[in-house]
């Protein structure tokens, strides 16, 4: 009984101290709670981690083209890198096209022009790093694209992207390079992604 007794006096303490409260943003952004007695404080900020799914099914899906019957499996979306809305970074599309994986990556922020030899740079978390040329034909639509498997061969490389995970990226364009570093969800996703492709 007296914990009962107990746990309602601080619900009904809590509640009232509720109501002494109100919350308000500064013109910086910042949430603080205001107090009826003239004090204030910063409002506690929790950050949930947000956690995507490591499933085949969400990952990866097959489309057959109904006039020509041919099926392709691919990424389901494009796995974005980017802090800044897509202004600058990383868009990553992987598909199988009979028995080989292409890498489609559009690389934004440091030119558009991509040049048929430019380089990717990138660096595993482990230490590991690789450096790829650009399989793509010379454009400027910022497209780097990368042949694994079959009669393009880097095979090697390929099975570096299905077991170990990206810490950095780097893609070279006619003028600078765009590089970005990868949180641990991306790099897991483009992981899985590769995988699920090839055990499909």
């Amino acid at each position: 009984m007296k914990k009962l007794i107990f746990t309602i006096a601080i619900l009904t303490f809590t509640a009232l101290s509720t109501f002494a409260q109100t919350e308000a943003t500064t013109k910086d952004g910042k949430k603080v709670i205001l107090n009826d007695d003239g004090t204030w404080k910063y409002a506690e900020t929790t950050t949930t981690e947000t956690t995507i799914s490591l499933d085949c099914a969400d990952l990866i899906s097959t489309e057959t083209d109904k006039m020509t019957g041919k099926s392709t499996t691919a990424s389901k979306e494009t796995l974005i890198i980017s802090e800044d809305g897509g202004k600058t970074g990383f868009g990553i599309f992987i598909m199988d096209i009979s028995g080989s994986l292409v890498f489609s990556i559009q690389a934004v922020g440091a030119g558009s022009c991509i040049d048929d030899d430019n380089k990717m740079n990138v660096l595993f978390r482990d230490g590991t790093r690789l450096e790829l040329v650009n399989n793509g034909k010379f454009n400027c639509d910022g497209k780097f694209t990368l042949y694994f498997g079959g009669s393009f061969g880097k095979k090697k490389e390929l099975e570096i992207f299905r077991t170990k995970e990206v810490e950095t990226m780097r893609i070279w364009t006619s003028k600078s390079y765009v590089e970005k570093d990868f949180s641990s969800d991306q790099s897991k996703q483009l992981m899985k992604t590769v995988d699920c492709l090839l055990n499909q």
